[in-house]
């Protein structure tokens, strides 16, 4: 019961924000479809990850779901940092996710 309210929390405040933000991003960025696959396994994946260390650690729950909803975490490394092999992907794709910078 209690898993099943951290997944709601934070697939509401995290995963699902982050992946409609990769998904604008990556349009935009003319990105090809396998790097929107793969980011999107990522975010599937990353859900019940992150609903399990939060189930153990109520406070990083709690703190991490505010966090990325109010914009002072970054929501992509909380994904990247959820599930293995997803770092890697998500590096590879952040020039696409974030743009140029100046």
């Amino acid at each position: 019961m209690i898993r099943d309210l951290f997944l709601w929390l934070l697939t509401s405040f995290v995963v699902e924000p982050v992946q409609a933000e990769w998904n604008t991003r990556l349009a935009a960025a003319g990105a090809p479809p396998a790097v929107a696959a793969q980011l999107g396994r990522c975010a599937a994946e990353a859900g019940p990850a992150l609903a399990g260390r939060a189930a153990e650690d109520v406070w990083w729950g709690v703190t991490t779901a505010m966090g990325v909803w109010l914009g002072t975490r970054d929501g992509m490394a909380v994904l990247a940092e959820a599930t293995p092999g997803c770092a890697t992907a998500v590096e590879a794709a952040r020039p696409l996710l974030v743009g140029p910078r100046s």
